[in-house]
């Protein structure tokens, strides 16, 4: 079997994955005029979907199986070969590519299944990750099934037998998303516990004694402060640049806004603002501390006088100081976080913590509910028409259908 890997380059200043063989060629014309169709989304979005494809494709290869020549001919996957694919997506990719254990020296087959059974229990990836394998295998299949047959022209029996499939492939689809969902939450339970929360405020000062890094304590203090004062996400963060940091007037305003492929930007993961512009606040008095280590910290770093982006490397172990931070950079500072506080954070959790915060404050000001939700979705960059509120609004009247709950029971116990 041909090697199957995925590729990132970069060619005038814009980002573009790949599928290639060993020789690092194109993997398959096909699968490069599929990668292509997604050409107009997002870097990130392109990856993701290069990742699933090449699960895809390497999962096939492995079983002797062409997707381009089955749908051609019209024999599409079986059943079973389907089957076989739904039960590998379930899996990490390391216990699918070595899942060869030695059990030689226990003899009780009983133990050996029990032991076999645990492995990939434990090795069982995420809902999302499972639905997207099966929703790019549907989705590839389609795209070819519809390059080798006239939708118009095709025979019925053989339309029949495809759509079939494709029915098949999406009811479990469908499924997977739902499971997210089974799991029915507290609605006073917070996304990061208040102490965990003011355990990570205090830890992050750098000053603190608690500070788990040993370089870069005021950068990675103004990365975590910006994020969970403003609900950015990590991307429009990585790509903050001076010239959006409004050093006038109230002192407290940031522009957030999509770039596209920027020519500036040397990373070759660009990172972007996923949502619609706005302008995001934060105090002055971080404002001013975000002035200080542009001034202070960011101009005595080599190469940074190369681009406008805020955040930058301050180590050089890759000889990528005074580049702009990398994403992988800020899950390592979060990672760290997390092993110090013995509580798993990532910079999303913050965007639900300042979710959460956001409604208390508005709840204790007395704003309106739907001027609240109206303001929430400025804020988070979501279209007037983003149902993304919605999970906070069930939040919000989860907790009001408890209050008044308790409020009944204990008229109806005082009787």
């Amino acid at each position: 079997m041909q090697a199957i890997r995925l590729r990132k380059y970069q060619f005038n200043h814009k980002s573009f994955v790949a599928i290639v063989d060993d020789c690092d060629c194109p993997l398959d014309p096909f699968v490069s005029a599929y990668l292509s169709t997604f050409a107009c989304q997002s870097f990130n979005t392109q990856l993701r979907k290069a990742v699933e494809l090449t699960f895809v494709l390497k999962h096939f290869a492995k079983n002797g199986i062409d997707l381009p020549t089955r749908m051609a001919s019209g024999q599409f996957v079986s059943e079973r070969e389907y089957l076989q694919f739904y039960d590998a997506s379930c899996l990490q990719k390391d216990s699918i590519d070595n899942n060869a254990v030695s059990l030689q020296k226990i003899s009780d087959k009983t133990l050996r299944n029990i032991i076999t059974a645990n492995q990939k229990s434990m090795a069982k990836v995420s809902n999302e990750t499972l639905q997207g394998r099966v929703r790019r295998f549907r989705e590839y299949c389609i795209w070819l099934f519809e390059h080798f047959h006239d939708l118009y022209g095709v025979d019925k029996v053989l339309s029949n037998k495809f759509h079939k499939l494709i029915s098949r492939i999406k009811l479990d689809e469908e499924g997977i998303g739902g499971n997210r969902l089974q799991r029915v939450a507290d609605p006073t339970e917070s996304v990061i516990p208040d102490d965990v929360f003011a355990r990570l405020l205090e830890m992050i000062l750098p000053s603190s004694p608690n500070n788990p890094f040993t370089g870069s304590k005021v950068r990675n203090y103004l990365i975590v402060s910006v994020l969970y004062q403003t609900g950015i996400r990590r991307g429009a963060l990585a790509k903050l640049k001076i010239s959006d940091c409004h050093f006038s007037g109230s002192f407290d305003q940031i522009s957030i806004y999509r770039s596209g492929g920027d020519p500036t930007d040397p990373r070759l993961d660009k990172p972007n603002q996923k949502t619609k512009a706005h302008l995001a606040t934060v105090s002055p008095v971080l404002m001013r501390q975000i002035k200080f280590y542009i001034d202070h910290h960011r101009a005595n770093t080599p190469k940074q006088q190369l681009h406008d982006f805020i955040f930058i490397s301050e180590k050089n172990s890759r000889g990528t100081v005074g580049q702009p931070i990398s994403l992988k950079s800020i899950n390592t500072i979060f990672q760290k976080l997390s092993d110090a506080l013995q509580f798993h954070i990532h910079p999303h959790l913050l965007r639900h913590k300042w979710n959460e915060i956001f409604d208390k404050e508005g709840e204790l000001q007395g704003v309106d509910y739907k001027l609240l939700e109206d303001i929430r979705k400025y804020a988070m960059g979501w279209s007037e028409s983003s149902i993304m509120t919605q999970t906070y609004n069930d939040k919000r009247l989860a907790q009001k259908a408890k209050d008044i709950s308790l409020a009944h029971q204990k008229r109806v116990d005082s009787q």
